[in-house]
């Protein structure tokens, strides 16, 4: 083997070493903790980072700092910024924008009518509190600018972040995002003026993700695992803006913001974060990239309009290779090696190699780039230990049974297609292997599918052949009952035949798999075509299957064959639709009341809330979630004070009628990811994940005075006793239940309406 190729594999195995150890990486906002970042937020407490081994440090706007430069000197991996990037980037800095949330930016300019300033133009000589990013942001200059206001002539001054500094005079007008600090003076009736870019017809980007250009090289993996699963976080944000504005408001409050005000900012945000267009969340449109980058140019940032912008937006669909695979691809030639009599997969028609493989490869080729020769496999082996090349060597593999795994390794799935059985054509259709007890069926002999088949069907005589005509001819002279191949196969070779005295009777619940095969000492090439596969999509797959599902290849003069066989084909096919479709119904039918017979006993029959028996399996699952993740949990034991007074006063049906208006009040006003049950008679229990005690206690005490106001038409209040603890470690279900009822009984003893934590 040659040295490069043994330091090759020394560097992949000892950073295989650390493969499991989480990356611990750091996310720069460009202001502090509010909705404005709440995809990030959600990413990391949901475990969406997690769950791609990364571990990230979320850090909230200090001081003026250059958000870029930190991100290229690696003070911070990713940094969130505004339309200055460009700026930036026709500055040379090698940073690489990976979304835009904000398709429309939320940066405005704000006023007090007190200030007597009505227009743009009064700006001048004005003290503006703008921080350095958005001081340069596109939309907020050009809007000057468009009114014939030199920049020279306004007072930009240091931000404080506060917009006490505005209200008291310190900054005649302050930038500020169109959910945040309107809402505030609003709520503090002060009257205010906005100059919002937008209504001047400067509509930019906000709230840009970016990172380093050599981020991106080094840590391709890294960079893609971030981005899906931040876009993952805004999505899931913006489809629950409650729960996300409650999970802010309670562990990134830094700014002390009113839940209110933090759901507000999160459906104004969710608006400028749509595109027109119905494009993914985080969308960047090259073109208006371009638009704002001749914007800068106009208005005089930079003359460096000719800077390449090409590798400037994260692509999510190209491939990214790292330093070592870039080189090795750039540094050799490839040649896919292929056995040229195996239709629809490799074929020759006028001295050209054609078929699904010849697709396939010039498909991987595009998307990473190279260039490629496709060789005839020769009968005779050995022509190849004799012929000096340079190139590579690659094999479509259909089988890893037949894999030599000491030399050879082979990629994961490109293609998936299913297997069908082929029989004579007074066959009936096969739904099930099942039903041929007894009977012989023909498969190849290096199918992968064969040892499983012979041990889960052995009562039927499975037959070995070499090759689809061996197995065809069987057919003909009823010496088997079918024969088991991928469904192209077997349908081309029926075509190729002119076979009209075969069909395909049935499909199995198994596929072939078609891989990427070369030599173990070129291992980099199966990373890089592992990295395709998944940007490979199923509109892609589906043109190239499609093209060679129904294909003749010769020319035909006498065609009363289509009509014996491509008719009762099509019939097999659509009746096989049609059971199968009929059986998918059932099975969903069946499903589906499975589950609902599992739901109804797992619910309270009055209540409609889960029962005792479902919450102590909550419990306990979120005991195991603790001890596996290194989590905490918190549990409310609450009730209902003096409730046999209410059976007593008003009859068992105004108190079940109590009891469900309580059970409804309490759900619509939990979190969406905490659970509540009747622990039995008027006593509950509420779940609540990854909660500590201290926070469960808060929201207990809002719980109860949300009960103490509330009109049950028993013409008096109600009032709950809570008791509270926190999952701490070795505890078991029964310890947590006994603790709250104790904390519960305690509030009891003392007079009732309270909430304690123990």
């Amino acid at each position: 083997m040659k040295i490069k190729n043994i330091l090759l594999i020394l560097i992949i195995l000892i950073s295989n070493l650390f493969s499991q150890e989480k990356d611990k990486i750091t996310l720069q906002l460009d202001w502090f903790h509010q909705f404005q970042f709440a995809g990030y937020y959600i990413a990391k407490e949901k475990g969406f980072y997690s769950d791609n081994n990364l571990d990230v440090s979320i850090k909230e706007l200090k001081n003026n700092i250059n958000l870029a430069q930190n991100v290229l000197d690696n003070k911070n991996t990713y940094s969130v910024g505004k339309s200055s990037l460009i700026i930036d980037k026709l500055n040379n800095k090698d940073i690489v924008l990976l979304a835009a949330i904000y398709q429309i930016s939320p940066m405005t300019l704000v006023a007090l009518k007190k200030s007597n300033i009505k227009t743009i133009s009064d700006l001048k000589d004005k003290k503006v509190m703008l921080s350095l990013d958005a001081k340069e942001a596109a939309n907020i200059h050009a809007m000057i600018k468009s009114q014939n206001i030199k920049i020279e002539d306004i007072d930009f001054i240091s931000p404080s972040f506060k917009l006490d500094s505005l209200i008291s005079g310190k900054a005649d007008a302050m930038g500020c995002y169109l959910s945040n600090e309107p809402y505030i003076l609003k709520n503090r009736n002060i009257d205010f003026k906005i100059f919002n870019p937008s209504d001047y017809g400067f509509n930019f980007y906000g709230g840009i993700l970016f990172t380093s250009k050599n981020e991106l090289i080094t840590n391709p993996k890294r960079v893609r695992d971030f981005y899906n699963a931040s876009i993952k976080g805004w999505n899931y944000a913006f489809s629950n803006i409650k729960e996300t504005a409650t999970l802010i408001y309670e562990k990134y409050n830094t700014q002390n913001k009113t839940l209110d005000s933090l759901i507000y900012e999160g459906q104004a945000l969710k608006k400028l974060s749509q595109t027109k267009e119905n494009k993914h969340i985080g969308f960047i449109d090259p073109e208006k990239i371009d638009e704002i980058k001749r914007l800068y140019s106009l208005l005089g940032f930079s003359n460096k309009i000719n800077t390449n912008f090409d590798d400037f937006i994260f692509n999510e669909h190209k491939v990214i290779l790292n330093e070592l695979e870039s080189n090795f691809i750039k540094s050799n030639n490839f040649s896919l090696i292929t056995k040229t009599k195996n239709r629809p997969f490799s074929y020759i028609i006028d001295n050209k190699i054609m078929g699904i493989e010849a697709d396939l490869i010039k498909l991987i080729s595009k998307k990473i780039d190279v260039n490629y020769n496709i060789i005839e496999d020769p009968e005779n082996p050995r022509i190849f230990d004799n012929l000096k090349t340079n190139s590579i060597h690659l094999k479509f593999n259909y089988s890893v049974n037949q894999v030599n795994l000491r030399k050879t390794i082979y990629s994961k799935p490109l293609l998936s297609i299913p297997m069908g059985i082929v029989t004579s054509h007074d066959k009936n259709i096969i739904t099930n292997l099942s039903i041929l007890k007894g009977q012989k069926l023909a498969i190849l002999k290096d199918s992968d599918i064969y040892k499983e088949l012979k041990s889960k069907y052995n009562y039927i005589n499975f037959v070995l052949v070499n090759s689809k005509e061996e197995a065809f001819s069987l057919i003909y002279k009823g010496e088997i009952f079918g024969f088991i191949d991928n469904i192209l196969s077997l349908s081309h070779q029926m075509i190729k035949e002119k076979l009209s005295t075969v069909k395909i009777s049935g499909t199995l619940p198994y596929n072939l798999e078609v891989r990427i095969s070369t030599n173990k000492e070129d291992f980099l090439l199966i990373d890089v075509i592992n990295k395709v596969i998944p940007l490979i999509t199923n509109e892609e797959k589906e043109e190239i299957t499609k093209k060679y599902q129904l294909i003749l290849f010769e020319k035909i003069n006498d065609y009363s064959w289509i009509y014996k066989f491509i008719l009762p084909l099509l019939l097999t096919i659509t009746i096989i639709l049609l059971v199968n479709n009929k059986m998918r119904k059932e099975i969903k039918k069946r499903k589906y009341a499975e589950k609902a017979l599992k739901d109804f006993a797992n619910r309270d029959s009055l209540t409609g809330i889960y029962n005792r028996a479902k919450i102590d399996s909550v419990i306990k699952e979120e005991i195991k979630n603790c001890k596996s993740l290194n989590q905490t949990f918190s549990i409310i034991f609450f009730d209902i004070d003096d409730f046999k007074l209410v059976n007593d006063d008003f009859g068992h049906i105004k108190g079940d009628s109590v009891l469900k208006n309580i059970t409804s009040l309490v759900s619509i006003n939990i979190r969406e990811t905490d659970i509540i049950g009747r622990w039995g008679g008027e006593e509950f229990i509420i779940i609540l994940p990854k909660t500590t005690s201290d926070k469960a206690l808060v929201f207990a005490n809002n719980l109860r005075e949300l009960i103490c106001k509330s009109d049950f038409e028993i013409n008096k209040p109600l009032t709950i006793s809570i008791g509270i603890t926190q999952y701490l470690e070795n505890d078991t279900k029964r310890d947590l239940i006994k603790r709250a009822d104790e904390a519960m009984y305690d509030i009891k003893k003392q007079g009732k309406n309270a909430a304690k934590v123990l």
